[in-house]
């Protein structure tokens, strides 16, 4: 059997894989996204104003914070999209929305200064509400964004809560696990109810 220019070159580029791939296993890991750097005590406080607060309280407005936090730093800019299945176009996603969230929480800080010479996170809630107002995007959308598209922090925030399991469960008030593998084992039963 001879070997054609074909089998030469596959023979070649294995071996030339699998080089890279040793290489990579060899302690180097691919770069990690860095932290975010958004103050999680200006978002706590952005998340007293547009998250049910009263439903949550104070603990779940920071676990909610917290976890938004965690997805930001693991998105993926300009990230490739599932395509519809009858098309083959690819799209791609929004930017990295963290350098302009970050941008708008300095704006917060620095109107409260510039106000009343105090920290925003200091301030009342009634002081702390206006300046947000204020600052919100004149046109809001209509519809819930997505996320990682949404114009300010505070909608982004909103609208990564409200798309996830824990907000499904508190709007039907019950132990649905939206997004989560319950396995077969009670699939016939309705979801519990929420705890009071």
């Amino acid at each position: 059997m001879s070997d054609h220019p074909r089998r030469r070159f596959l023979k070649a580029s294995a071996g030339m894989v699998s080089g890279l791939a040793l290489g990579g296993c060899a302690g180097d890991s691919l770069p990690t996204r860095q932290s975010t750097g958004l103050d999680r005590p200006m978002l706590e406080s952005i998340g007293r104003h547009v998250l049910p607060v009263s439903t949550l309280g104070d603990a779940g407005i920071t676990r909610s914070v917290i976890d938004f936090l965690t997805w930001l730093d693991g998105f993926e800019p300009v990230a490739e999209r599932d395509h519809p299945y009858d098309s083959s176009d690819i799209t791609y996603g929004p930017p990295d929305p963290a350098p302009l969230w970050r941008a708008q929480l300095d704006a917060l800080s620095i109107e409260a200064d510039k106000r009343f010479r105090m920290a925003y996170t200091e301030l009342d809630e009634t002081r702390q509400r206006d300046i947000l107002l204020r600052q919100l995007p004149e046109n809001l959308p209509a519809d819930m964004p997505y996320a990682g598209a949404a114009t300010h922090v505070a909608i982004g925030l909103i609208a990564w809560f409200y798309a996830t399991p824990a907000a499904t469960d508190l709007g039907l008030r019950a132990k649905v696990g939206r997004y989560t593998c319950r396995g077969f084992a009670g699939a016939d039963k309705r979801p519990e109810p929420l705890e009071s």
